[in-house]
This record gives structure tokens, sequence and C-alpha cells, in this order.
């Protein structure tokens, strides 16, 4: 009893000890399950002056709008009462004086740190007016509790009332009949659309007679280093040259333009329109290019090397194509850094979804490195027998003894067996002649001899592999075997030495006084003939007389 009573008393204390652990366990501790809440991120600054570039072009727009309240968000200013009137000014001088490129300007929150200023502040260009000279400046500053933005600096506002006096830039639109300045197409006064169009139309006139001149000076040049006829491919570098011209003429026109963001659209039009330009051209020179060079390879009985000609230009054109692709994003102000990232998430997804493309990829520049097959050979390709016409990035095409045109896949080309008739070496020339069983053995010799005379002294026959020989009696004729190999350039040539070889085989053959063998049969009748008829007659008799003596047998055993 006193046992039970204490293993109660311990249980009781064992339970009441998890009971007070559970219990304890349930409070919350600061250090346990009170963490501190994740920030969330700063929002972004409804007017886009997190970066630089983004106060620039913020300002720009809303002046450009004539939206002058909200350009003064951008200014760094105490007093907000003239702001309106010092943003109008601040857009004269931009659009008078400001040369930079609005795309260098930083697109990080931070800014330039490489620009030899302070940490908090950013230069984006210089105007010069002969005799003031105004950096135009921006500072990061904090308002409140808000993260830091980047404002026109204080200094350079400063400035702006005596450097506007000084450019004095409503001359300029005095010259402009009031009627242009009055009326506006987009919020745009109409003589800048004619300034436009105009600065098209002296653009292209100027292109047109730059190309023409050029090409007038590159003919006799070119024709005296390559010694041909050249108008064709000159004319096909015709139109990426306009291109360029007009990039050189587009670029020209920006200095004119009346607005700091119409000269940066002038002058990402131009990039762009340069690049378009070059990258034609490359691609032009690289077709002119690549067909003088099948013409040598051609000429050099170098054929094989086509193949690898004809993937190496297709591979510059698609890299010339990327790259200027790549090349007007980055001129026309966007960031390229963001798309190439992208592009390598997008590339997985891609290669999965273009495994067969791939696949095909690879099997044709397989195929072209190792050439088991070049264009112009005949082959054989699985069941199908035809001339290689063209070897691709995706597939090969034959020309088959329909002529039809096949087109085989190169990642299925690359699994298969390629026969190539084209690289033998040596043509295998093996016949079996029959002559006639009539034929004697004198007669035998002679043909054996003579076979062999005739082999021994042609001169495309591989004397150590030669052989001629009497090798069976056949079902209707004597066998010989010719077993020669034949070098040749080619097929038909080799054709053309097997029914030489042939006709003299024939001559020898029939100049032995035998001849040659054909599938025949011979057949043989007989009739047994009888010498003694009277034994016949004796052998009936002895048969009648077995018969007569059986049948009193049979008949008594059937009365019992």
């Amino acid at each position: 009893m006193a046992l039970n009573r204490r293993i109660r008393i311990a249980v009781l204390l064992l339970l009441s000890a998890t009971a007070q652990r559970f219990a304890c366990g349930q409070i919350p501790t600061p250090s346990a399950s009170s963490k501190p809440a994740a920030e969330k991120p700063p929002e972004p600054d409804p007017f886009g002056r997190d970066t630089p570039h983004g106060c620039v072009m913020g300002f720009l727009r809303a002046a450009t709008r004539e939206n002058y309240v909200r350009a003064a968000e951008y200014l760094n200013l105490k007093a907000k009462t003239d702001a309106p009137e010092l943003a109008h000014k601040l857009r004269i001088i931009l659009d008078v004086g400001l040369a930079a490129n609005l795309d260098l300007v930083s697109r990080e929150p931070e800014g330039d740190l490489l620009d030899g200023l302070s940490e908090n502040r950013e230069r984006i260009g210089t105007i010069d007016t002969g005799t003031v000279k105004l950096d135009v400046l921006l500072d990061r500053v904090r308002q409140g509790s808000r993260p830091p933005i980047w404002l026109f600096s204080a200094e350079t506002l400063h400035s702006v009332p005596s450097v506007f006096d000084e450019i004095n830039a409503y001359g300029v639109e005095r010259l402009v009949p009031e009627g242009l300045r009055e009326i506006r197409i987009l919020k745009v006064p109409l003589y800048r659309w004619l300034e436009v169009v105009l600065g098209v139309v002296l653009a292209l006139v100027l292109a047109r007679l730059a190309t023409h001149l050029l090409v007038l000076l590159l003919r006799p040049v070119i024709r005296r280093m390559t010694r041909e006829e050249v108008d064709q491919r000159l004319s096909r570098m015709t139109a990426p040259l306009r291109v360029i011209f007009l990039a050189a003429g587009v670029r020209m026109l920006a200095a004119f333009s009346a607005t700091v963001l119409g000269r940066q659209a002038w002058t990402n039009l131009a990039a762009v329109l340069a690049v378009i330009g070059f990258a034609w051209l490359l691609i032009r020179l690289s077709d002119i290019v690549a067909e003088l060079a099948r013409r040598r390879l051609t000429r050099s009985q170098r054929a094989g090397k086509l193949a690898v000609l004809n993937l190496f230009h297709r591979l510059s054109k698609i890299v010339v194509a990327i790259l200027a692709v790549l090349l007007m994003i980055y001129v026309s102000g966007k960031d390229v850094t963001t798309l190439l990232a992208g592009l390598g998430l997008g590339g997985i997804a891609i290669a999965f979804a273009a495994q067969k493309t791939l696949e095909n990829l690879f099997g044709g520049v397989s195929i072209i490195s190792d050439e088991p097959m070049r264009v112009g050979d005949f082959c054989r390709i699985g069941d199908k027998t035809g001339t290689i016409e063209d070897i691709g990035l995706r597939s090969t095409r034959v020309r088959t003894m329909d002529r039809t045109v096949v087109s085989i896949p190169n990642g299925q080309l690359a699994q298969i067996n390629i026969e190539n008739f084209a690289l033998r070496d040596k043509f295998f020339c093996n016949h079996q002649i029959g002559l006639r069983y009539e034929t004697t053995p004198e007669q035998m010799r002679s043909v054996l001899a003579g076979v062999r005379e005739l082999m021994q002294a042609y001169p495309n026959v591989e004397k150590e592999s030669l052989r001629v020989r009497l090798t069976a009696f056949g079902a209707s004729a004597f066998n010989l075997e010719l077993f020669a190999y034949l070098s040749a350039a080619d097929y038909p040539a080799f054709l053309a030495m097997q029914e030489e070889i042939l006709l003299a085989v024939l001559d020898i053959v029939v100049a032995s006084g035998s001849g040659l063998a054909f599938p025949s049969q011979t057949t043989y009748l007989a009739r047994d003939k009888t010498s003694h008829h009277g034994s016949i007659e004796q052998a009936a008799a002895r048969i009648r007389l077995r018969q007569e003596q059986s049948r009193p047998a049979v008949s008594g055993s059937g009365t019992k």
C-alpha cells in the first residue's frame, strides 16, 4: 500500500511538471517568437526622381508639355512662388544650349560614383554662351522621412535668370511667323513639324548624292583590284551606303533641333540608322566575299570546302544580325544588361522548346566539320541514293535518281549510315565469264593467257590485286573470274574503262575459236528393249497357277 501511494505521488508530480512546462512554452518570449517585421521596400517616387536620368527626363517631358507646375517639382527650391517661371526659363536654357547625350546620364539611384564629383552630386552637361558657362548639376536630397531623390541643384537654379537674359532665347522664335508658332499639332508648333519634314527630305537628297559619288569613285578601283566587272556587286552595296549617309545627315540635323529632347531623338535615330546601314553593308559584303570564294574553290577543284564556306557564311550573317539588334537597343537608350539577363533565362526555355532545331543545328556542324560527304558527292543515305545539293544548318538536300529533292534533317543524318561513292580511291571490276563446254583445253589456255596479258598491259589496273582464273565447271559453262581494281577519276570514267576491257575480252574469246556460253540444258531420251518375249508368258502362267491353287483352300475354310 505504501509503495502504491508513493508511485501515485510520483506520477502526479511528473504530470504537474509536464503541464507547467507546456504552459510556460505557450507564453511568447521576446527571444523566440517576437521577431522584427521585415522592412517594406521604399515606394518609388511618383515623379521618377529616384535616378538622375529619371529626374532630367521627367522635367523635360513636363516642361515640353508646358506643365511648369509639375516641372517645378524637379527643382531644389525652398520658395515655390516663382518655381514655374524658373522652370520655364530652365527649359529654354536647356533647349538652346545643352548638347549632352541624355542616354549617358546615370540610371542608378546612387548616380555616377566615378565622375569626380561628391557622392550626392551629378553633372548633366555644360551650357556655354561665350560669356557665361553654366554647369547643369543635380543634387541628391532627402525630404522628410522619404527616400532621397534627385533635383536640379540650387546652385544651377541661381544662375538660370542671368543665363536666360544672356542667350535671349525668345529672339529665335520672333523670326518665325506668328501663324506657324500658334498652330500646333500634338502640342508641337507647326514650324517644328516643317523643320522635321524639310530636314528629312534634305537628308535623303544628300544621302542619294553622296552614295552616287562614292560608287563612281569605287567602281574603277574595284575593277582594277578584281579585274572583273563589278557593277552588279556595287549595286548591291548602294542601298546600305545610302542608309549610312542618311544616318550622317540625320545626325547633322540633330544639332539644329529646337529642343534638347528633339536633339536626343534625332541622335538616337541617327545611331539606329547607322547600325542598320553598317550591319546591312557587312551582310552584303559577306555575300560578295562568299561568292568570290566559291568561284575560287571551284576553279581550284576544292569543291568539298563549299559546305564549310556556306556554314560560316550563314553563321556570320546571324551573328551580325544579333549584334545589330543589341546595338540598336543600346543606342536607342534602353538598358541592354536587363535584356541580356532576360535572354539568359529565356534561353533555357528556348533550348527545351527547340531541342530538335538545336539537334539539327549541331548535327549540321558535325557533318560539315567531319566531312563524311560534300556538296556534289554521290551518296547512299539510308534508303535514298542521289547527289548532295546543299548542306544547311537544319537539313541536307539530296537530288535523287528520279530527279526529286529529298530534305533530310541533320540530326537524323548524323545517326544513320552514309555511303559516299565519290570518296572511292579505286573501282572494283569483277566479272564472271562463261565459255561453252565445247571449248578445248588449248582454247581455254589461250583465253586465260590473252586476258591476263590484256589486264597486265592496261595502265589503270592495280597489278597487285589482279586475278584471272578458271574457277569452276558451271551448270552450262566453264566459269572464268576477272578480279581487278581500276583507278578512275569518277564513276563515268570507270564505266568507260570497264567497257573497253570487256570488249577486248570478247575479242580474245572470239579469236581463240571459242565462244561465250549461255544458260542451256541437254535432254537425253531413251526406250527399254525386251529380248525374251516367251519368259514374259511363262511368268504370267505361273501367276495364274498360284491363283488357282489358292481358291480351294479358301472355299474349304468357309464351309467349316
